[in-house]
């Protein structure tokens, strides 16, 4: 073994160790290599910027592309095998897919694990006479994914950039042998309709631009179906922008989200009608009179009263007007439920979720981030009541647990924003609700973040787009396409009507002419024998 046909072990051959320095030489000067070779080094370079070893979490045991409530469904249905798991989340599933072919459904679960791009923090607190640990999940969708102002609003299948699902996990270990989990679900993703930023290094702040006119909102139906579909009704929409503006840039937007949103409510039953708020943060934190963190902590409210979370084994429950009360399994609808399981044999879990919080700004980072908090804390107030743990669900902003919750939210929001937008983010959240130093360090300290956020995406966010396109398998390097790093833009990747719809077979073919990509096929076999020939 190691050795060649002539009993000569190759690494210690004088010839091939020349051989090979030759090679890598040739390499690092350019010299003698074929197009082929170079393009080879152009995908090599793209595929070392997407580092494993940052950003990326994966579990041996536990399926982290699905949600707590999820798995505890599975778990008590004990099908066999276990479902697949959640590829929306999975980003090594272009290079996982063929084997998942090869093995089949019953197999593919014991051979492909999936790896989840996004942020994961966790902490264990003491507090309450119990053991607490207290876990943040951000899962960043590989659909349509991308940087800042490389990716904006939405693809005409629906999905949307920087697409994040946030869970938030309790654990009380000290409640029996395996202790009571609880979790509650929120997102964030770019405002769904079809617009775009145009980066440019001598502009900062580009102008939003309505780039597709979609008079019946298709692309935004679907993605409302879509999360519908994950999390069932109601679907509540806080959206951060900015309502006025004396130079319109997010009004453009803004109206647009709200006509879409009405157009399709047109449409839908008072029950699953998507529930909208409008929230201005930017005016309410610089007018004197109002207090943005008061404001978004009613949101925050009324939003988790409406979904809900999950509990594996509650003791309390909250009613109307924040009362607590004993849980009850003879109710009339646990007894429903304990009725249909009995009878269908389909398990349904004490209390659930249903429904989640969509939340948005422009870019989704640093007001999104805040608002997320808001919501966090509350639903972690009314966590800790009904399992039991507290008899109040309101939380003192300096207590413990909200102090370590803190710091959570801002280390998995810089995260996010370092994956999307190149920098940490601007607004943080400390005990008052929004961190506001406007000393010198303070300004000096969003002035580095800003020019951060700018040089990165000025710079390097087309490299970086070009690196996901590539690994995610949007793109697929062949002979008979333009090297990834000399197309102008990457739109027809992500939109299938323009990538493969035969309504739209002429706008490809002139797209792709502009690229001096040849569609006939009798061209294409010409092609493909004299480059044979020349090789």
């Amino acid at each position: 073994e190691g050795s060649n046909s002539t009993g000569i072990d190759s690494g210690n051959n004088p010839h091939s160790v020349l051989l090979n320095m030759w090679n890598r030489g040739k390499r690092s000067l350019n010299l003698g290599l074929t197009n082929r070779e170079i393009a080879e080094l152009h995908y090599q370079g793209f595929y070392q910027l997407v580092d494993l070893e940052k950003d990326f979490f994966f579990s041996y045991t536990y399926d982290i592309t699905r949600s707590l409530q999820h798995n505890a469904l599975t778990m008590a249905s004990q099908t066999f095998p276990p479902p697949p798991f959640k590829d929306q989340y999975a980003w090594n599933r272009f290079q996982t897919r063929e084997l998942e072919e090869i093995t089949g459904v019953v197999s593919s679960f014991y051979w492909v694990l999936p790896i989840i791009h996004g942020a994961f923090v966790q902490r264990k607190l003491h507090d309450y006479g119990r053991t607490l640990n207290l876990t943040l999940l951000a899962r960043r969708s590989r659909h349509f994914a991308g940087t800042r102002y490389l990716k904006r609003g939405v693809s005409d299948r629906g999905k949307v950039a920087n697409d994040v699902e946030h869970e938030q996990i309790i654990h009380d270990e000290t409640a029996g042998a395996e202790g009571i989990f609880s979790s509650f679900l929120q997102v964030r993703g770019s405002i769904p309709t079809y617009w775009t930023q145009e980066s440019s290094v001598t502009m900062p702040k580009p102008p939003i631009v309505l780039n597709h006119i979609d008079p019946r909102y298709h692309a935004t139906q679907l993605h409302f179906e879509d999360l519908i579909q994950r999390y069932g009704c109601p679907i509540i929409v806080l959206d951060l922008v900015k309502q006025s503006e004396k130079r319109e840039r997010e009004v453009i937007i803004g109206n647009e989200f709200r006509h879409a949103i009405d157009h399709l409510n047109n449409y839908i039953d008072d029950e699953h009608k998507i529930r909208y708020c409008a929230l201005d943060y930017s005016h309410i934190s610089k007018h004197r009179n109002l207090n943005v963190s008061s404001s978004l902590h009613d949101v925050a409210t009324w939003a988790v009263n409406q979904t809900g979370f999950f509990c594996s084994a509650p003791k309390w429950k909250i009613i109307e007007d924040g009362v607590v009360v004993p849980f009850d399994e003879s109710d009339e609808f646990i007894s429903c439920s304990n009725q249909i399981r009995y009878n269908l044999g389909v398990p349904v879990l004490p209390m659930e979720q249903k429904g989640v919080l969509r939340t948005n700004c422009i870019d989704c980072l640093d007001r999104t981030n805040v608002a997320q908090f808001s919501a966090g804390v509350e639903s972690l107030g009314q966590q800790l009541v009904v399992m039991g743990i507290r008899n109040a669900p309101k939380l003192s902003p300096s207590s413990n647990i909200v102090k370590m919750l803190i710091d959570m939210y801002v280390e998995i929001g810089d995260q996010i924003a370092l994956q999307y937008g190149g920098s940490e983010a601007h607004k943080k959240v400390h005990t008052a609700g929004i961190e506001t130093d406007n000393g010198p360090i303070g300004k000096h300290k969003e002035l580095l973040v800003s020019i951060r956020r700018y040089y990165s995406n000025a710079f390097t966010d087309g490299m970086r787009q070009d690196a996901m396109n590539l690994f995610l398998g949007h793109y697929i390097p062949s002979r008979e396409k333009v090297p990834l790093w000399e197309m102008e833009s990457d739109y027809y990747l992500h939109n299938f009507h323009v990538k493969s719809g035969r309504g739209s077979l002429q706008t490809m073919k002139t797209f792709q002419n502009s690229f001096t990509i040849i569609w006939d096929n009798q061209d294409e076999e010409e092609k493909g024998k004299v480059e044979n020939d020349s090789l």
